[in-house]
């Protein structure tokens, strides 16, 4: 009986994991945007620039790799946050180019936290937006959202597998008001590889800093194609 519990606990989470398909990509059409449509950004805060550890999947092995890169990740975390946050410019600037009313808009984790869930399928938004179209009297709404930028290292269990790499992930998407559907969904996650050796002389790590800077160009250059 035991057994057969078990069983059906196991069988219940693959099935919940089998439904949850996730977003595919939405491209933006030109054509759904026109210069009456007011659009309002938000930007997520974005947290200094690290080091993000993948495949140290045990609580040890996650600290035991957070040490040993707790130079590197210093260092990164020192750098200026200016190339980043300049990617909130090329996608006011895009949108910009297809409408006259586009501004940034501020919004609470608070209020974010609050809005319901929606109730769609793929091609909608996993929360309810709508009620933001009077509060903030915009059409379309735009997340840009940075999920973590600096560097990227592969770990199996307490053994590096790659060396770091300059990194920038996150999504961006815009939501109709009106209807709560994507009119564009992109998540983004870029790695560029580090020339030559990455772990110089007196911690400064030129080589990671150079394909950290790499990675946030091709991420600008990605976003601003979204309008091509």
């Amino acid at each position: 009986m035991k057994q057969l519990s078990i069983l059906i606990v196991l069988l219940t989470v693959f099935l919940a994991g089998c439904k949850s398909t996730p977003q595919p990509a939405v491209r933006l059409k030109p054509e759904l945007l026109n210069e009456n449509i007011r659009v309002g950004i938000y930007i997520n805060e974005i947290a200094p620039a690290t080091t993000s550890i993948q495949g140290a999947d045990c609580l040890l092995c996650y600290g035991v790799a957070v040490a040993a890169n707790s130079s590197l990740s210093s260092h990164l975390e020192s750098l200026p946050t200016t190339d980043i946050e300049s990617a909130k410019q090329v996608v006011y600037d895009g949108y910009k180019s297809k409408t006259q009313h586009v501004e940034f808009v501020n919004l609470s984790k608070d209020k974010l936290s609050k809005l319901k869930k929606f109730k769609g399928e793929l091609g909608f938004a996993k929360k309810d937006y709508r009620s933001l179209k009077s509060e903030l009297n915009i059409d379309v709404l735009v997340m840009l959202n940075i999920h973590a930028h600096g560097a990227h290292r592969m770990y199996s269990a307490y053994v590096p597998v790659t060396d770091p790499q300059g990194y920038v992930s996150g999504v961006i998407y815009s939501v109709d008001l009106e209807t709560n559907q994507y009119l564009q969904f992109q998540r983004f996650n870029r790695k560029v590889l580090v020339e030559g050796e990455w772990d110089e002389p007196k911690q400064q790590f030129p080589g990671v800093t150079n394909a950290y800077y790499q990675a946030v160009e091709k991420v600008k250059l990605s976003l601003g194609n979204i309008f091509l």
